[in-house]
């Protein structure tokens, strides 16, 4: 990989599942000042390896186990942050975490497989809500509509959404 595009995937992958680190360091160290050092920690072990992770396997997966070791270690040289359950129960909290962060690729992958398949007028009203956070009310004024009108088309969008999310999760679970 090239130092540019290689820097471009890291941070765009880092982006998707920082918070989600954050989330779970925190839940591990039950202090925010020390889980925001453990992120930085992470966050540089991840850079420092990048160049091990295999580009389409799970990113999220990947930095949820480095970060877990960085806590489990931060918990070890700390007193002040002393693990406060045995040591089982941040492994069973990191394996979820992993296993979650797995599961949410997977949900994303879909619904943008379901997204894609909406009609050009039905993305329109996704992008100008969701996207541009413009309220209904001016949604219904920009397009003539009324608002119950409005209201009607997002139900139905979000049903479909809804259902075709459903169906192609049920598939790739089989």
């Amino acid at each position: 990989m090239e130092n540019k595009p290689k820097s471009n995937l890291f941070f765009s992958l880092y982006d998707r599942v920082h918070l989600r680190l954050y989330s779970f360091l925190l839940l591990l160290v039950h202090n925010q000042s020390d889980a925001e050092d453990i992120l930085q920690e992470t966050a540089s072990t991840l850079w420092e390896k990048f160049d091990e992770f295999e580009e389409g396997t799970n990113f999220g997966a990947w930095a949820v186990s480095i970060a877990h070791y960085k806590a489990l270690e931060f918990m070890k040289k700390n007193k002040r942050s002393r693990m406060i359950f045995k040591e089982e129960y941040y492994d069973l909290i990191s394996t979820q975490a992993q296993q979650s962060s797995e599961n949410l690729t997977d949900r994303i992958q879909v619904m943008q497989q379901c997204l894609a398949k909406l009609s050009d007028k039905d993305k329109k009203l996704l992008a100008m809500r969701y996207k541009k956070n413009i309220p209904l009310k001016r949604i219904s004024k920009m397009t003539g509509r009324s608002s119950s009108g409005i209201c009607q088309s997002f139900s139905r969008i979000i049903a479909l959404l809804r259902s075709c999310v459903s169906r192609r999760l049920a598939v790739r679970e089989v």
